[in-house]
C-alpha cells in the first residue's frame, strides 16, 4: 500500500505540474465529445478481451482437462477485474480458485498463467519491432531491456524448458508443442495491435488524431505495455503506464491533452471490464436461479 501510494503520488505530482504549465491549452481548447470513437473503442476492447479469453482457454485445455470455452471466457472476464487490485497475486489467485473448483490443480492454472505472461511479453517485443523502432531510436531506449524480456519469454516458451519445469514440479508430461507456442504468439501480436487501435480511438473521443499517426500510437501502446511487465510483481503499475503514454503521445498532441487521453484510457478500460464482468455474472446468476 505504501509503495502504491508513493508511485501514484509521484505520477500525480509530475503530471499535475506539467499539465498546470499548459493549463492555457486545456482552458482554450474547444472541447467536443465524439461518440463514434467511443463505440469503436468499446468494440476494439471487446475483441481484445474475447481473443485473450480464447487463447487462455486454448492454453489451459492443452495442459489440463478440457473445459468448455463458455466457462473459460466467463472465468477469464471475471478474474480480469482482479488485475485492478494492487498486487499480481490476486489476479492469479482468483483464477486458480475458480479452476480448482472445476477440479483443475492449482499448479496447472499457475503454469498456464505463466505461459500467458510469456506469450504477452514475447509478442510485445516482436510487435514493438514492427511499430516502436522509431520511438526507441528517438528516446535512446536501451535495447538491452527488450533483449532481456525477449530472451526470458523465448526460454520460457520452449517446449523442452516447459517439460523440464513440469518434471521439477512433479507434473506428468503434457502435450505442449510449437503449434501451441505459435498460436499464442500470433494471437497476442494481434491483441497488441488491437490495443494500440483502442488507444487511438480513445484519443479521438476528445482530440482528432490523423490517420497517419495510427502506427505511432500502436508503437506507444506496445512499448509502454511491454515495459510495464518489468513491474509485474510490483504492487501496481498504476501511474507508470499513464506516465509513459503521456510522454510518448506528447510528441503528436499537446502534453496536457496527452495526459487526458492516458487517464481516459485507464478509466474507460476499467468501465468496459466492469460492463462485461457484470453482464456475464448477471447471466450466470440467472441461469443458476432457473
Amino acid at each position: 500500500m505504501i509503495l502504491t501510494i508513493i508511485l501514484v503520488g509521484i505520477t500525480v505530482i509530475f503530471l499535475g505540474v506539467n499539465v498546470y504549465k499548459q493549463r492555457e491549452v486545456l482552458l482554450t481548447y474547444d472541447w467536443q465529445f465524439h461518440l463514434l470513437p467511443l463505440v469503436l473503442a468499446f468494440i476494439l476492447f471487446s475483441l481484445t478481451l474475447f481473443m485473450g479469453s480464447i487463447v487462455w482457454g486454448f492454453v489451459l485445455n492443452a495442459i489440463s482437462k478440457k473445459l468448455s470455452y463458455k466457462k473459460h471466457i466467463y472465468y477469464y472476464i471475471i478474474s480480469n477485474l482482479a488485475k485492478r487490485i494492487p498486487g499480481t497475486i490476486w489476479y492469479v489467485a482468483s483464477r486458480t480458485q475458480m479452476y480448482f473448483d472445476e477440479g483443475i490443480a492449482i499448479s496447472r492454472t499457475t503454469l498456464a498463467s505463466g505461459l500467458e505472461v510469456a506469450f504477452i511479453a514475447l509478442a510485445g517485443v516482436l510487435t514493438a519491432l514492427l511499430f516502436s523502432t522509431e520511438i526507441i531510436i528517438r528516446y535512446h531506449l536501451s535495447p538491452i531491456i527488450f533483449a532481456i524480456i525477449f530472451l526470458a519469454g523465448f526460454i520460457v516458451l520452449q517446449p523442452k524448458f516447459i517439460k523440464w519445469f513440469l518434471k521439477l514440479l512433479k507434473i506428468e508430461e503434457l502435450n505442449i508443442d510449437y503449434k501451441l507456442v505459435l498460436f499464442g504468439l500470433l494471437s497476442y501480436i494481434i491483441i497488441w495491435i488491437l490495443g494500440g487501435l483502442l488507444l487511438y480511438e480513445i484519443g479521438n473521443i476528445v482530440y482528432p488524431i490523423p490517420y497517419n499517426q495510427i502506427g505511432y500510437i500502436i508503437g506507444c501502446w506496445v512499448l509502454v505495455g511491454t515495459l510495464s511487465y518489468l513491474f509485474l510483481f510490483s504492487p501496481t503499475n498504476f501511474g507508470i503506464t499513464e506516465l509513459g503514454i503521456s510522454l510518448l503521445l506528447s510528441s503528436i498532441v499537446p502534453f496536457s491533452i496527452a495526459v487526458i487521453i492516458a487517464i481516459a484510457a485507464r478509466i474507460l478500460i476499467i468501465i468496459f471490464e466492469i460492463f462485461w464482468a457484470g453482464l456475464f455474472f448477471g447471466i450466470n446468476q440467472l441461469r443458476r436461479s432457473n
